[in-house]
């Protein structure tokens, strides 16, 4: 990534992905995730390129769903985060933000700011966090499987619930901080290293994650009318050994669609 190719390489690859699988997939352009080395003293020349070169051309192919930032010190600023996001929603591109990894500097705020669908990370969260998020639509979604692979604090999530906020889980699924896409392990992490119960690590996994997605009236639970796609286990005592038993795969059967894969 990090090249107007090279991103839309990706988003291309995922386009196909979606007419070639019968599962719902959303495309987010992260052209922002970083700042490559060529621009490391000249910052403003990339977010140019993302806003008057990359953007455009993603926008003409309808290659993404969501527009995303990486908000964070030594990366991009609340400014850059700003300015980024207002782009994006010039060409109707929903916006997300990947933010409070490692610090705090006033990116959530700027996610309720512009709307975003999700705060993404949330390792550290302050007091001033917890209340822009309690008077909006936001999502936040904790990453547990990045913490664990780079051994940095675990999300909050414990007091994000108590603060009377929804939570959703996600993998953060990539090769650098979080090569695992095993939403089991997520799911139990979440209960072990951020203190939720089951019920709420499972909900926060399934109908939340779809939320955060644009998807919760279509998908997430088992509901008439949605999507009847379900996962069938392995007989185990309740859904409650599946975050138990951490390390084993107890699905037996998966239906897609209301199809028996």
């Amino acid at each position: 990534g990090l090249t107007t190719d090279a991103e839309l390489k990706m988003l291309r690859v995922a386009k196909k992905l979606a007419k070639k699988y019968p599962i719902a997939i959303k495309t987010t352009f992260l052209g922002a995730h970083a700042v490559p080395l060529e621009y490391k003293n000249n910052k403003e020349q990339y977010i140019d390129i993302i806003c008057k070169e990359m953007l455009p051309k993603v926008a003409e192919e309808k290659l993404a769903d969501y527009i995303d930032v990486f908000c964070e010190k030594g990366y991009f600023s609340v400014a850059d985060t700003d300015r980024i996001l207002s782009e994006g929603k010039k060409y109707g591109l929903v916006p997300k933000i990947h933010v409070n990894q490692f610090n705090a500097i006033g990116g959530v705020a700027t996610g309720v700011k512009h709307h975003a669908l999700s705060v993404d990370h949330l390792e550290l969260v302050t007091d001033e966090d917890i209340k822009a998020l309690q008077n909006s639509n936001t999502m936040p979604v904790a990453l547990p499987g990045c913490s664990f692979f780079l051994s940095i604090p675990y999300t909050p999530g414990r007091r994000i619930i108590d603060a009377g906020l929804p939570l959703a889980l996600a993998t953060d699924f990539n090769p650098g901080s979080s090569p695992s896409g095993n939403m089991n392990f997520v799911v139990a992490t979440a209960c072990i290293k951020m203190k939720l119960t089951p019920e709420e690590a499972i909900n926060a996994a399934t109908l939340n994650g779809a939320y955060a997605m644009g998807l919760s009236n279509s998908h997430g639970s088992i509901t008439r009318g949605k999507a009847g796609s379900v996962i069938i286990t392995e007989e185990i005592p309740s859904y409650s050994f599946l975050p138990y038993s951490f390390g084993t795969d107890y699905i037996n059967q998966v239906i897609l669609n209301g199809r028996l894969l």
